[in-house]
């Protein structure tokens, strides 16, 4: 159980960096702006760009989505597997 908490922990950890890192590039307008790393992204000029733009979508939804089937999901699973395969006396 600890592992599974590891794991999750590590990967809403990287996906946060990564999310606070392209966000601050790509979603941050100016710097006294009310709206900071949620604000639209910037319409993409070249392919670095839209990489990137990318790559901080995917970072957002990887710190969602990792602790959510790490500390949710993979538990659940195992509790269900756990109690079909036990009889019941």
């Amino acid at each position: 159980m600890a592992d599974e908490f590891i794991k999750g922990l590590t990967l809403s950890m990287v996906g946060a960096l990564g999310w606070f890192i392209f966000a601050g590039w790509y979603r941050t307008p100016e710097y006294y702006a009310i709206e900071q790393l949620t604000a639209a992204a910037i319409e993409p000029n070249n392919v670095y760009q839209a990489i990137g733009i990318f790559a901080g979508d995917v970072s957002l939804w990887l710190m969602l989505l990792g602790a959510l089937v790490y500390w949710v999901v993979i538990p659940a699973l195992r509790e269900t597997r756990r109690s079909v395969t036990e009889s019941p006396n």
